[in-house]
């Protein structure tokens, strides 16, 4: 999506293909919502993050049932990771939790450097000190973040034909289902029964 359009008959979507119609749209853009919702003047932030991938020193076994976590440490750093889930070679993934920095998402930074991974490693060793091995790979991705850290979730307040989706605060993934329940509901029907109200985008006015 390059922009969109509305008026009471319906909405228009460009591409690099051309202009598409229809009745109604949803802009779930995770990145690039501030751009293509910028009439809305949503505080949002873009960040980088790093997810990390090290092998543990005993193996992946130990891993292969750890629980989800997330570890604060000294000085308010958080850290996150899962089970080993991707094979014996696969290692085991960690990151640090809203510790990014500001990042243009058509620009994003995707070298990741030997200091960052050195960072990362010396903050897991402070809590899984077997999980220090070598790297097996490091990904940047976005977060797309709110002030207060909620969602913003609900039909455009001049378009009642556009439901906006985005600020999901690096945590939306796990709300997946409920969110396409409710975006489902706001663009067939208007409505939706799931209470809504924290997510509403006028609360930043």
């Amino acid at each position: 999506m390059l922009s969109w359009s509305a008026n009471g008959s319906g909405v228009r979507v460009r591409t690099a293909d051309g202009w598409h119609t229809g009745g109604a749209l949803v802009v779930a853009a995770g990145a690039w919502a501030p751009a293509l919702l910028a009439d809305l003047g949503l505080p949002l932030r873009v960040e980088r993050q790093v997810q990390y991938w090290f092998s543990p020193l005993a193996g992946v076994g130990p891993f292969a049932e750890h629980p989800v976590y997330i570890a604060e440490q000294a000085g308010g750093n958080q850290i996150y990771g899962f089970p080993a889930m991707d094979g014996p070679d696969g290692g085991v993934k960690v990151a640090f939790f809203r510790r990014g920095r500001d990042t243009d998402p058509d620009a994003l930074d995707r070298v990741v450097t030997s200091a960052e991974v050195d960072e990362m490693r010396g903050r897991v060793a402070d809590t899984l000190p077997g999980l220090v091995g070598p790297l097996v790979k490091a990904v940047p991705c976005m977060y797309t973040t709110t002030p207060d850290e909620h969602f913003v979730i609900a039909q455009h307040p001049a378009h009642p034909n556009v439901t906006v989706a985005c600020g999901f605060s690096g945590h939306g993934f796990k709300f997946v289902p409920v969110v396409g329940e409710i975006l489902a509901d706001l663009a067939t029907t208007g409505t939706t029964p799931h209470p809504i109200a924290l997510f509403d985008p006028r609360r930043f006015r």
